[in-house]
């Protein structure tokens, strides 16, 4: 008798936990874009479709404005992002950029008239744990020190995403982040999925 009694509860402390609150992607879209339109975040997006290569390295050498990086895919991508954002009355006050030439093009594309910069924070990672750490805070004090009524965007690669969010985002994805609340080292607001 026992033995079932404590059978059934723990049989009911299975359903109890199993069936809490679950939020569906599209609903951490909505969230996201309300977050958005309010504004005061940051918007991280990874560079669209380079032919294959989510991170490519930083050549110095090459004129970004003379090469098109981006395949048919991404160049598509990147001008879909645009319009998503303006369909949506998101204000950008600002696009910072790693120095690839596929994130320059992205922001190029999807933002055109919004003054853009390189971060260089923002490009792949360097090999050494020190320097990653040393430029991830670099990043994260550009988050913390943003302070708009409309949005800042920061075209990166996936592995600085992850390494601020912990969250390893789609290539059509966007993570909206906010300075650190109490107990965190950023604070993040919600998931743009855009297809």
């Amino acid at each position: 008798m026992l033995k079932r009694n404590f059978m059934l509860m723990m049989a009911g402390l299975a359903l109890a936990l199993s069936s809490g609150p679950v939020v569906s992607p599209a609903h951490a879209t909505d969230a996201a874009w309300a977050r958005v339109q309010r504004g005061g975040y940051t918007i991280l997006i990874q560079g669209a479709d380079a032919s294959g290569t989510l991170s490519p390295s930083v050549d110095t050498s090459v004129d970004c404005s003379a090469t098109q990086t981006l395949s048919d895919r991404g160049r598509q991508l990147a001008q879909k992002l645009g319009a998503r954002f303006a369909a949506r009355g998101v204000r950008i006050d600002r696009i910072l950029t790693s120095s690839t030439c596929n994130a320059r093009e992205t922001a190029r594309l999807s933002f055109g008239s919004v003054p853009t910069e390189i971060f260089k924070p923002l490009d792949p990672m360097p090999d050494d744990d020190a320097a990653k750490r040393l430029e991830i805070e670099k990043i994260r004090s550009a988050i913390g020190g943003f302070k708009s009524t409309g949005n800042l965007v920061m075209l990166t690669d996936r592995a600085n995403i992850i390494a601020l969010t912990g969250i390893t985002p789609r290539p059509t994805e966007a993570i909206v982040v906010g300075p650190a609340e109490e107990g965190e080292t950023i604070h993040v607001a919600g998931r743009i999925i855009f297809d």
